[in-house]
């Protein structure tokens, strides 16, 4: 996450800079455990008889090509960052060729915070931003680590870095902790 730097302008600041939740990864991850469980189950059912050799090679390519996959998606996932700066935001993303999506924070006019269930019970959510009249490459951001945290960041450079109240005086105050009644699973 170092070299962030040369994407940025001219006296511009980095704020904020994240990677995607780990959750990103576990549907390729359950994937891959499947496979190569079925791929020892074929195995071990058609391996005693002289004429599994084949099926025997041929399943074990799958599960080759299966923990191949994986482990290409992780390094995915170790290279993309999101980086939010004093005035942009911007996504860097890719192994081979490094693809970076950029948006001003001053285009952003409505900003929706959402968090599933299951993102709720491991930490991250999901920030889908709108803009005047025209779609962006940045309009979606899923599996936000830390998403309280993100969204109160974005809110309050996009408008202005203006601070906001030190404590609330209503009585229905709710606790930053916005998992409600589920227990937070911190992966």
């Amino acid at each position: 996450m170092r070299g962030d730097r040369r994407y940025l302008a001219q006296d511009e600041e980095i704020v904020l800079r994240v990677r995607r939740h780990p959750a990103v990864i576990f549907t390729v991850l359950f994937q891959t455990a499947v496979v190569v469980v079925g791929a020892l189950a074929i195995g071990f059912m058609v391996s005693p008889r002289k004429t599994g050799d084949l099926v025997d090679t041929l399943v074990g390519f799958v599960a080759l090509a299966a923990v191949v996959r994986l482990a290409w998606r992780m390094w995915e996932w170790r290279a993309d960052r999101i980086v939010v700066t004093d005035r942009r935001i911007f996504e860097v993303s890719g192994v081979l060729t490094r693809k970076v999506a950029s948006m001003p924070l001053v285009k952003m006019t409505d900003i929706t915070y959402r968090r599933s269930v299951l993102g709720r019970l491991l930490g991250y959510g999901e920030l889908i931003v709108e803009t005047a009249g025209q779609d962006q490459s940045l309009n979606r951001i899923t599996h936000l680590p830390h998403p309280d945290d993100f969204y109160r960041t974005i809110t309050w450079l996009v408008t202005g870095g203006l601070t906001p109240r030190a404590e609330p005086e209503d009585d229905y105050y709710v606790d930053d902790d916005d998992t409600g009644p589920l227990p937070r699973v911190v992966v």
